[in-house]
């Protein structure tokens, strides 16, 4: 089935994507945590003429 937003097309798909399970275990007591894989991308910031830079 093909769908259409915003005047971009893209096919839909049943897939769901996993995340990855961390065993993690916190003064005797184990638990589950997900990982989440951060993005780390430098932005340039100006804020009343002076340019911040934030990585």
């Amino acid at each position: 089935m093909e769908l259409t937003f915003l005047g971009n097309k893209y096919a839909k798909t049943e897939a769901v994507s996993m995340r990855p399970t961390v065993q993690l275990k916190y003064m005797g007591k184990s638990y589950r945590a997900e990982q989440i894989q951060a993005v780390r991308n430098s932005v340039a910031l100006t804020y009343r003429g002076v340019s911040y830079s934030k990585s």
